[in-house]
């Protein structure tokens, strides 16, 4: 009998043993930064599905700015630091943290068959997998149908509310009908509006003022690549007569034909237009529930091409990595698989954020389903059209952060008044420069 009580007091200590272990193992958090706004909404979506399904798990949220985020995410991960398991990246700088040490090789055993292999490969440096993509992006352009009605102008053709397309629709616009930015200029000069010398109405702007991203297609669509295949060289490139060009009408717009608002800052470009004082602006898809949200009646029209240039558009997004220094990598792996692979990960953060998927399944569903007929929702077949027939990967250099800065400085200098050649040439040094010293 003592010796039965003696067992079963045994087995009770063994069973309170592995239910203390469990709660320790389950009181686990991964951290991961992101940006501020959107993105955190987003994700937190994701994480909250991820942990209802993980019990075990916490997804801590770090937000940051995006004029901050990515000189946080640089002293962070260059500092080893092992408070962040998870973190945003841009797709251009995956082979800058790649190739200094920042992220970890990604797990071989994640399955990435279900997502576009253009944007699995712009994950890689040097042949090895070391992101994810989360989503792709697509530019389209806004325009404001009351105030091309008020300015006697035919707006562009394009998607709007009361009408429904079909992606082979979607496909003969985008192929057939895309504006120039010749009309764009055209347009915009004839519904900028002045009262004693003040601008109340402008005619056109990009969302995200001098940005790579955004202006990339407005030289390389002329025919020359921003930098070299070698990833170190600018001369000849953003110097070239395809970017005088491209540069010189960036110029116009701000200052000979003032058309556009110097300066603007994030979601600055969405504010202006949803009440009346902007009639274009070309954005992100992520613009759409913001001004569906408005009474604002606006159409989307694809992404505008010069004039006998080839067509192309800004694409890429988001990536997620793990931290070389993290403790956790299988778990923050787990969580990055469930993020950018699974069904449900990928439906919870396009539902709650509005961008082009990556996730195949995802994009057959926008092309055939019925739910994509109407507008708002139809505007991602012009995403799905840009992504396999348009887009443009931004380059890929280990010194794409000083190309950014570089560039930025450039068409920022250069909306100010900045002769485009003394702009562009000193974009090409400050660039070179520095991307010799990483390559050391």
């Amino acid at each position: 009998m003592m010796k039965m009580i003696w067992k079963t007091a045994a087995m009770a200590g063994l069973a309170a043993g592995l239910l203390a272990t469990s709660a320790l193992a389950a009181d686990k958090t991964l951290n991961m930064i992101v940006i501020e706004g959107g993105d955190t909404t987003a994700m937190q979506a994701v994480a909250d599905s991820y942990e209802a399904a993980h019990p075990g798990i916490k997804i801590k949220l770090q937000s940051y700015p995006f004029a901050q985020f990515f000189q946080v995410a640089e002293l962070r991960l260059r500092s080893k630091d092992k408070g962040i398991d998870l973190v945003y990246v841009d797709a251009p700088l995956v082979a800058s943290y790649a190739s200094r040490g920042f992220l970890s090789k990604i797990d071989q055993g994640i399955d990435t068959s279900t997502l576009v292999q253009a944007s699995v490969d712009a994950g890689k440096y040097d042949g090895t997998q070391y992101a994810l993509p989360i989503n792709n992006s697509a530019q389209v352009l806004f325009y404001n149908k009351a105030l091309f009605k008020a300015a006697g102008i035919t707006p562009p053709d394009g998607l709007t509310a009361g009408q429904s397309a079909s992606q082979k629709q979607v496909d003969e616009l985008a192929s057939s009908k895309r504006w120039t930015w010749e009309q764009i200029a055209d347009a915009a000069r004839k519904l900028t509006v002045k009262d004693n010398g003040r601008t109340t109405q402008y005619g056109f702007s990009v969302e995200q003022f001098a940005e790579l991203y955004q202006l990339q297609p407005f030289g390389e669509s002329l025919g020359t690549d921003v930098i070299a295949p070698d990833g170190v060289t600018a001369e000849g490139y953003l110097d070239s007569p395809a970017w005088t060009k491209a540069a010189t009408y960036w110029s116009n717009l701000y200052n000979e034909w003032g058309v556009s608002p110097k300066g603007l800052g994030y979601g600055e470009a969405a504010q202006l237009f949803t009440t009346g004082k902007l009639a274009m602006f070309v954005g992100g898809t992520w613009n759409l529930p913001i001004l569906s949200a408005t009474s604002v009646d606006y159409g989307v029209a694809p992404y505008p091409y010069f004039a006998g240039g080839k067509v192309l558009t800004p694409t890429g997004s988001w990536y997620v990595g793990v931290n070389a220094a993290s403790a956790d990598q299988q778990d923050a792996f787990d969580f990055a698989k469930y993020l950018t692979t699974s069904d449900e990960g990928t439906r919870v953060w396009f539902k709650a954020l509005n961008q082009l998927p990556v996730y195949k399944p995802l994009l057959d569903e926008i092309s055939t389903s019925p739910a994509f007929d109407t507008f708002p929702q139809d505007v991602f077949r012009l995403g799905v059209y840009d992504s396999l027939n348009t887009a443009k990967a931004r380059p890929v250099t280990a010194a794409y952060g000083q190309l950014q800065d570089a560039f930025r400085t450039a068409f920022t200098d250069i909306s100010n008044g900045v002769p485009v050649a003394d702009a562009l040439k000193s974009a090409v040094q400050k660039f070179e420069a520095a991307a010799k010293r990483v390559a050391q």
